[in-house]
């Protein structure tokens, strides 16, 4: 039932997202799975769940990650959406190298960039309402 009421909420604030509100929305889900993935790989050894669950925290970030890469407009983006574009393809490698070793080795600087970037663009969202773009 809190689920479903979640779930329900989290609809209907995507629904009635700017599109700036949607980016940050996407990094923050990127970011939950990435230290859903990271704390289950840390745990490894006190559950063997936490194998397929950090494999599920994985590829779902992988899917956020492509959904990103979808939403660039590489044909008006410029350099931005070119350097974006670029760094996706990196994440994602990293996380699937990350997956098959099992380590977070390369999941804190990941963490740290999507922390950096989702800050950026709520900053851009909250400053665009304020001019009432």
């Amino acid at each position: 039932m809190a689920r479903n009421i979640a779930q329900n909420y989290r609809k209907a604030q995507l629904n009635t997202a700017s599109p700036g509100q949607r980016v940050v929305l996407m990094y923050e889900g990127l970011l939950k799975e990435l230290l859903k993935a990271k704390k289950c790989i840390q745990n490894i050894s006190n559950d063997i769940k936490n194998i397929e669950d950090s494999h599920n925290a994985l590829a779902l970030s992988e899917q956020i990650i492509l959904e990103l890469k979808l939403a660039l407009d590489m044909d008006n983006g410029g350099e931005l959406a070119v350097n974006l574009n670029n760094l996706y393809e990196f994440w994602i490698v990293q996380l699937s190298e990350t997956n098959m070793k099992k380590t977070t080795d390369s999941l804190d600087p990941i963490i740290d960039m999507v922390e950096e970037l989702r800050d950026t663009w709520r900053e851009a969202t909250k400053k665009a309402r304020q001019i009432g773009a």
